[in-house]
């Protein structure tokens, strides 16, 4: 069934060339992010070498991770309230001068504050581009230029970490650093310039307690999971930590019904389809971080190749990012019932190779990594066009910007957690000889497998849970 009328609205309507202008600068905020995600990762250990603090290099990719998790539900939050150029502009700023300072700095504490500082900052605003765009275009419209972000995210992760790597290696740490403020600081201007600031006229009541509660359990809770493998799980600093997060948790909820302004609404838990969603957006991200970390340990350590090869594996993968999206979202916007049909073509198209991945061998052809590879590409154009315009679709205007930003939210959180559970499934089979070619084969596939696991999930979830409420919505339509 093909979209009413009644869903043609716009909520801020825009002449075309500012609308234009808008999603440019939407695509160049997310082309920063991308880019400046996998190139301090890439220039982490060169950065922190420079100082004399090469074995920091875990706190300072953990830093940069948990701002970025902290900050998304508050800055959604923030900006409903403030509007959504100002958190762009503001926070955007922010980002830029912190980005900077990382380039120049010379002292390990002022680079993990600077790390944060960056996290924090690119949490308050990595949501907006996608509010923004629900904001000013057509539902219909709005899952072919989800699709933009999403190519703009495959080129900017790919790119940064190249165009890093490529200037580090002439001697051009500095100006490495630097590249991702570039496109953020065009993307500042263009949405500064073109797109107005409306924000609420009445009284602003700021949840502190709220905010302040998310923040200790999200510490507590993600460097918890993060150092546990490494220290024990019985470890009493690990039970404090635990402790401390679930304390914290019971308090947020407890907080949240009481808030007048609540930084996370427990009213949009009563929308099952919302709900539902966000299950789905945390389990179809949940393969990215096997993929990413894992599959470089494979290729060099079981399969034998290079550093540098190992790096290419993912290359056709960006190229279908790149292409397919943008395709895809056109398609998903003809129909309702599409966005179900996105979900579970994503969720299969990360199980399938997933599975396939935990049952690597010593002889396991390369071109088959490529092809699995390859696959996991379409099933990220998917679910870059689906998961979001869906949600947006659920929620009344002026819950559209917390809404989605809980979906980043929700991702950021996937990504964290997945990574935890990934590196006990590793060590559990690493533990007797870390060095061992068929542990390290062992290892990498129970990792595999419990990703194609959370991915297949993810499909039962939407065929028997998403899918029965589109078609009764399409039907009373």
């Amino acid at each position: 069934m093909s979209y009413t009328h009644t869903e043609h609205t716009v909520a801020v309507p825009l002449p075309q060339g500012k609308k234009n202008a808008v999603q440019a600068g939407c695509i160049c905020v997310m082309l920063s992010v991308a880019m400046s995600g996998l190139a301090l990762s890439t220039l982490g250990a060169s950065i922190l070498e420079s100082v004399g603090a090469l074995k920091y290099v875990s706190l300072f990719s953990i830093l940069g991770a948990l701002g970025v998790t902290i900050m998304t539900p508050i800055g959604g939050k923030l900006g409903d309230l403030i509007g959504r150029r100002n958190i762009v502009i503001v926070s955007g700023i922010i980002c830029a001068l912190a980005g900077t300072g990382i380039a120049f700095v010379h002292s390990v504490l002022l680079l993990m504050v600077l790390r944060m500082i960056v996290g924090l900052a690119q949490g308050a605003f990595t949501a907006a581009p996608y509010i923004i765009v629900g904001l000013i275009n057509e539902k219909k419209d709005v899952p072919k230029v989800m699709g933009y972000l999403a190519a703009a995210i495959a080129v900017g992760g790919f790119g940064g970490s190249i165009i890093a790597g490529v200037l580090t290696d002439l001697g051009y740490l500095e100006l490495a650093i630097l590249v991702p403020v570039i496109p953020l600081i065009i993307g500042v201007v263009l949405i500064g310039m073109n797109l107005p600031n409306k924000k609420r006229e009445e009284k602003v009541s700021i949840d502190i307690g709220g905010i302040l509660a998310l923040v200790i359990a999200l510490v507590s809770i993600l460097l918890t999971l993060y150092y546990a493998p490494t220290y024990g799980w019985t470890k009493p600093v690990i039970l404090v930590g635990f402790g401390v997060g679930i304390l914290a948790f019971v308090f947020l909820i407890k907080a949240e019904k009481k808030a007048q302004e609540p930084v996370i609404p427990l009213r949009l838990f009563k929308n099952k389809e919302y709900t539902t969603l966000l299950i789905i957006g945390f389990l179809a991200y949940f393969y990215l971080a096997a993929m990413n970390t894992y599959i470089p340990i494979v290729s060099t350590r079981v399969l034998g190749t290079s550093t540098g090869f190992a790096g290419s594996l993912q290359m056709p993968r960006t190229i279908i990012c790149m292409l397919l999206p943008a395709a895809a979202g056109a398609w998903v916007g003809k129909k309702r019932e599409n966005d179900w049909k996105a979900m579970a073509i994503a969720a299969l198209f990360a199980a399938v190779p997933m599975t396939v991945l935990g049952f690597t061998t010593e002889t396991t052809s390369v071109f088959l990594i490529y092809v699995l590879l390859a696959l996991t590409g379409i099933s990220e154009g998917f679910r870059a066009v689906s998961i979001t315009p869906a949600v947006q679709r659920t929620l009344p205007t002026e819950e559209i910007g917390i809404g989605t930003a809980l979906v980043t939210f929700m991702t950021s959180l996937s990504g964290s957690i997945s990574s935890s559970i990934y590196g006990l499934a590793y060590e559990i089979n690493t533990v007797s000889d870390a060095a061992n070619v068929n542990n390290i084969r062992n290892g990498c596939n129970a990792v595999f497998l419990v990703a194609a696991a959370a991915s297949f999930l993810s499909f039962l979830i939407v065929f028997w849970g998403f899918r029965p409420q589109i078609l009764r919505k399409t039907e009373q339509e």
